[in-house]
């Protein structure tokens, strides 16, 4: 069978795109949660935000539009993971769709990576503050 990128048709995307201003990749987003139960629902909490081309006093690219995106995998079929015992950062996460099931699949420059098939996949997200600790937002 056949994967297509399936990002733009997950429920509750389009809220996320519009409030980015792009689909995301979630390229350096923080993986902060991964729950995952058998025959249920699981999902995975990622801390994104969005990059400026404006650098601060110290050369650093200003980050903006800090997010808490949620990624509810419903009737999980498959789970591969890799360095699971070690919170990730995401290097890129790219979500298909074949066609009955939903495969978020991501890399990362630190800690878990893997990929997660599932019958059904929706995303939830909450804007979140840059001077409070996720586990605050959380």
């Amino acid at each position: 069978m056949e994967e297509v990128d399936a990002f733009v048709e997950i429920e509750g995307a389009k809220a996320l795109i519009d409030w980015l201003g792009f689909v995301p990749s979630f390229h350096d987003a923080r993986l902060i949660d991964i729950e995952l139960s058998s025959n249920r629902s699981g999902r995975l909490r990622l801390e994104a935000f969005r990059m400026t081309d404006k650098i601060d006093e110290d050369g650093y690219f200003i980050l903006d539009r800090r997010v808490l995106v949620t990624l509810t995998l419903g009737e999980i079929r498959a789970v591969n993971l890799d360095h699971f015992t070690t919170i990730g950062i995401v290097g890129h996460m790219q979500i298909t769709r074949t066609d009955k099931r939903y495969r978020v699949t991501w890399d990362s420059s630190y800690g878990v990576e893997g990929c997660i098939t599932a019958n059904s996949l929706r995303i939830d997200f909450e804007p979140s503050h840059p001077e409070r600790a996720v586990s605050e937002v959380a």
